[in-house]
């Protein structure tokens, strides 16, 4: 029997398995891309936006280890959401802890506890530094090897950010229709300015503290809430003058608060619980037979 538990932030829900609980060699047939887009599909698994496993950490210094695949089965290096759904679950586990230091793909991310808004559980992570150098990273081609970004006549200059994973953020002049922002969208991900794909938003800035958020998530599409694409919008309208730290970002699925301090990147949001319980044995016949 193999435990489960679902998680979501504003709408951005996660299936999540602890391998500190159930151990690492019961769970390891897991990690397979068509497990994972079953495990995420309404039709056939639970329905999610992604997959996240609590593991053993590789320094004794940290907690615990995040490993997430998003729904088309690719694995990601970060997700502020399925941050907090991990940090509630570990606390869960360990109750006595009221901070957990998260090891993800490059960096470690701080957990705290902030105790119940409007019921529901409330944690802050510290995210750490933007980078703004995608080319270095690789995530972005050379100035004088991209492309220009023209889609119907229209130019985009993009404000690239890294909160753990590429953000390219539109500041729009003009809203954008649903249909538009979804060939957009799927146009820039997949770009070959990007070589390893990259997420998307459209923001539009209400005020120097408010800015009104849509997101193309890498792997998943147009999502209802994306945490580090709030840090990178915050981030890259901060840089341009554009907005000002505490930020309020109004994403379809609800507000994420994004704070600068420093270098530092602070995001605050809640945990809504889903479901837990065990999948059938029958759910995995074909995969552990193969």
């Amino acid at each position: 029997m193999i435990s489960f538990q679902k998680m979501h932030h504003l709408g951005n829900s996660f299936v999540f398995f602890s391998e500190i609980e159930e151990g690492s060699e019961s769970l390891s047939f897991l990690r397979n891309p068509e497990i994972i887009k079953m495990i995420c599909d309404p039709g056939t698994g639970l329905g999610s936006d992604g997959v996240v496993f609590l593991r053993s950490p590789a320094n004794s210094e940290n907690h615990v280890r995040m490993q997430m695949f998003n729904k088309d089965g690719s694995e990601a290096e970060m997700c502020a959401n399925a941050l907090l759904g991990l940090g509630h679950k570990y606390l869960q586990i360990f109750p006595s802890h009221n901070a957990v230091r998260v090891e993800t793909v490059g960096a470690v991310r701080e957990i705290v506890a902030q105790g119940a808004k409007n019921n529901l559980p409330t944690y802050k992570i510290k995210l750490g530094k933007i980078n703004f150098d995608l080319v270095g990273s690789g995530d972005l081609l050379p100035e004088g090897k991209r492309k220009p970004l023209i889609w119907q006549e229209e130019k985009f200059e993009p404000v690239y950010a890294s909160v753990g994973n590429p953000h390219a953020v539109l500041f729009m002049k003009s809203p954008m229709s649903s249909d538009s922002m979804l060939s957009v969208g799927a146009w820039l991900e997949t770009h070959s300015n990007h070589p390893k794909r990259i997420n998307v938003e459209f923001a539009s800035v209400v005020n120097e503290h408010e800015v009104a958020v849509n997101v193309w998530e890498r792997g998943c599409g147009i999502t209802s809430a994306c945490g580090t694409g709030a840090a990178a919008v915050a981030a890259a309208g901060i840089k341009n003058g554009k907005l000002k730290s505490p930020v309020t970002v109004k994403m379809p699925g609800g507000e994420i608060l994004i704070e600068i301090a420093g270098e530092n990147v602070f995001l605050t949001g809640s945990v809504t619980e889903v479901a837990s319980g065990h999948f059938s044995a029958a759910f995995f016949n074909k995969f552990l037979k193969d």
